[in-house]
């Protein structure tokens, strides 16, 4: 004896396993298109973020070049600040952060009396200022400046220094650049000339 089964039994369950199977379908092409959205938010803020330091390293540049053939390229400039360059010839107080404080407001740094205009360019400013890291303005003194010590001669192996090399002020450029929807970001870099 076998037992047959009427076919009209067998139709309704087929159809539940579809309409499971097509739901799942959808949870997961939902689930790809929420990844997919994500991956390119954060595409977008890592390019930002790239652009923004960019953007700082030309600030660098720029301040360096000041420093090297600018208004700032003999000693005798750097022993006094010189506010249409943003330079200090101390060192400039600092926040919590270690950024000075100069940069954090507007209003200390008009108070600071440094002048020089803000590069700006597509909804962009970047702000520099340059330090000396010296705790009074006025001609360099090892004991009451950060120095390092330059090597007499370009020739030869780096990695040996070489005795009699010249001692010389520290200075730090600092920067910031403000971007769209009030983003601030801070750069800092140090060298000796």
């Amino acid at each position: 004896m076998t037992s047959s089964r009427s076919p009209s039994r067998q139709r309704g369950v087929a159809l539940i396993v579809v309409l499971i199977a097509l739901l799942l379908l959808m949870l997961a092409a939902a689930a790809m298109v929420r990844s997919f959205d994500t991956s390119s938010v954060m595409a977008g803020n890592l390019a930002f973020r790239r652009d923004l330091t960019n953007r700082a390293e030309r600030a660098i540049a720029t301040a360096r070049a000041a420093l090297a053939s600018g208004a700032l390229s003999t000693e005798s400039a750097r022993v006094a600040d010189l506010g249409t360059s943003n330079y200090s010839a101390r060192k400039l107080s600092n926040g919590a952060t270690g950024v000075p404080l100069v940069l954090t407001s507007d209003t200390a740094f008009a108070d600071a009396g440094l002048t020089a205009v803000d590069i700006s360019e597509d909804s962009v400013s970047v702000r520099y200022v340059i330090d000396r890291q010296c705790a009074a303005a006025g001609a360099f003194d090892p004991a009451s400046c950060e120095s390092r010590e330059s090597k007499p001669d370009p020739g030869g192996s780096d990695h040996q220094r070489k005795p009699g090399g010249i001692a010389g002020p520290v200075y730090r450029i600092s920067v910031r650049v403000s971007g769209p929807r009030g983003t601030q970001a801070y750069f800092q870099s140090t060298f000796a000339n």
